[in-house]
């Protein structure tokens, strides 16, 4: 006969006073993250998770290109070259595979 297993007490990662810091932020991003990283003596990423399982709104940074213009995907600039020439984007299978500088020279051209 096997005994039962016992559930050992899980230790507090976050005790009510960090989760209080946390709440009396409005908005979350980054730079809010590490400010309670410093206060609380947990690291960025820790807080990030923690914001996130408590169902808190978290603004991802998007990335940026060194000129400052905002990322985008290869697809969606082929989606678009398909849109400037009226033709399903089936058709073009294949040419995200092409370089980033080519596919906007092209969708530069043909708008």
């Amino acid at each position: 006969m096997s005994l039962p297993k016992i559930k050992t007490a899980k230790a507090v990662n976050y005790t009510a006073d960090m989760i209080a810091v946390i709440q009396s932020y409005d908005s979350f991003n980054a730079d809010v993250a590490q400010e309670i990283a410093d206060q609380i003596g947990k690291s960025r990423r820790s807080v990030i998770a923690k914001i996130k399982s408590l169902g808190l709104p978290y603004a991802i940074k998007r990335p940026t290109r060194k000129d400052g213009s905002p990322v985008s995907r290869k697809a969606d600039t082929v989606a678009a070259i398909a849109k400037a020439l009226d033709m399903p984007v089936d058709d073009l299978d294949g040419l995200a595979k092409a370089p980033r500088l080519a596919l906007d020279n092209l969708l530069m051209n043909i708008s």
